[in-house]
């Protein structure tokens, strides 16, 4: 009788332990999300804590705030769910941009994706504004921060005390777009002189209806930044510079590009490009322009659109400097190379026009993921609706040694040409440009 006895005591005593520790809020999550105190009623600290986060934080209420019926910080932490949360080493912000339901920070930092961090905001004094709140990085080189009131400047911290740099916030509240298409160009670094291929990119884009162009630049010579910043002069360029402070190789840099891009352009422009500054997008028996056929969309279950690739071999690096109009005709990338493969399959190496807000994770060559519960879908382009010709590099990267041959699968090479209706006016204005730029005998 007495063994049954220790043994319920053992059990009963075991069951009040284990409730004790359930209650303690100290075994609770460490991240801070917006929810309602009545949802863990026997834990007087996380109570506390969600009360002052709700205080201290805007909590919109319309429908538009939640994401597949979800509070937003909810559904963020459940796409983290299966990670146990790891504290950041160092963090390296980039910029920060108010919406109407959070504040979305862009980082630099590498290889920290589902960390923790914290995010630290200050008023017009630069005073900070209540306890930091604990956010984490997701998706990679993003972290989502609540937004609270009399918010001027934001910064995050890897821990509640820690150092954090001051970002003045870019304003995406509009309900009016500034663009109906725009581009984000792939990070430009490297040592193969840019500045014909940037005047060839853009002023291609431009006669396609491309409004606006988002720039990230690692590193570019200072004869090439002459033509950048004078695209930045005229309103037609933004650019984001990317200072590094990890150790990557410069291809790395691209996956920061687009996952800031992605933030930049959400609120900003109705269709956003992802697109290589060696790559020209065409609409081929579509006889309109790029802006003409995104405006003929209709479905608003499209989010994105994608076209397939074919490659235009480039044989040579790009002349140094500028010289006159001659040595346009004969360098122009459009007007120099023909030799080209056979159209990619779908999906492969493909590239993308999307609608931003509608994105919640970018790639390189599709969209990961789109916002859920909308039916959000991405259409794939026939080449005989439209292409990507990319006029691609043989020698940098060793890429003609390492893909040529895994291109040929595709068919023979071909003789292929720029489309002849656009060759003349885009030759007229790169050599506008580029004489205004780099045509001064006294420079």
């Amino acid at each position: 009788m007495n063994k049954y006895f220790q043994l319920i005591l053992i059990i009963v005593i075991t069951l009040l332990l284990w409730d004790i520790l359930l209650n303690n809020s100290s075994f609770s999550s460490k991240v801070q999300y917006p929810c309602s105190p009545k949802e863990y009623p026997n834990n007087a600290k996380l109570d506390k804590l969600i009360a002052e986060i709700e205080t201290k934080t805007e909590r919109p209420t319309t429908p538009d705030y939640k994401i597949d019926g979800v509070d937003r910080f909810h559904w963020y932490l459940k796409k983290t769910a299966e990670t146990v949360l790891q504290n950041a080493p160092n963090i390296s912000t980039l910029y920060a941009y108010e919406f109407e339901h959070e504040i979305s920070v862009t980082l630099t930092s590498w290889k920290m994706i589902r960390v923790r961090v914290y995010c630290r905001y200050l008023d017009k004094e630069d005073k900070e504004i209540g306890d930091p709140y604990e956010s984490f990085t997701y998706p990679e080189y993003i972290v989502n921060c609540p937004k609270r009131e009399g918010t001027r400047k934001i910064g995050l911290s890897v821990s509640k005390k820690g150092e954090f740099v001051p970002l003045p916030i870019i304003d995406r509240m509009s309900k009016e777009l500034k663009y109906e298409l725009s581009m984000c160009v792939a990070t430009i670094y490297g040592d193969e002189p840019k500045w014909l291929l940037f005047i060839e990119m853009i002023e291609h884009f431009k006669l396609q209806g491309v409004q606006h162009f988002y720039i990230h630049i690692h590193n570019a010579s200072n004869y090439d930044l002459k033509v950048i910043n004078d695209y930045v002069r005229t309103g037609e360029v933004e650019i984001h510079y990317l200072i590094e402070r990890d150790q990557r190789t410069d291809n790395h840099w691209h996956m920061v590009n687009i996952a800031d891009c992605l933030i930049w352009s959400r609120g900003d422009s109705k269709w956003t490009i992802f697109a290589d500054l060696d790559e020209r997008i065409i609409m081929t028996n579509y006889t309109g322009t790029i802006l003409d056929y995104v405006r003929d969309i209709k479905n608003e279950s499209i989010a994105g659109i994608q076209f397939r690739q074919q490659w235009v071999l480039k044989t040579e690096l790009m002349p140094e400097k500028y010289i006159n109009d001659r040595q346009i005709d004969s360098w122009m990338p459009t007007h120099r190379f023909h030799n080209s493969s056979g159209i990619g399959a779908v999906g492969h190496t493909a590239k993308c026009i999307i609608d931003s807000s509608k994105v919640f994770i970018m790639w390189v060559h599709s969209v990961t993921e789109f916002f859920p519960g909308k039916g959000y879908e991405l259409y794939k382009l026939t080449p005989e609706e439209g292409l990507v010709r990319h006029y691609r590099d043989q020698s940098l990267g060793e890429w003609g040694r390492k893909w040529l041959n895994s291109t040929l699968k595709f068919g023979p090479l071909r003789k292929t040409d720029y489309p002849a209706k656009y060759l003349g006016k885009l030759t007229e204005n790169v050599k506008r440009r580029a004489k205004y730029v780099y045509g001064n005998k006294f420079d």
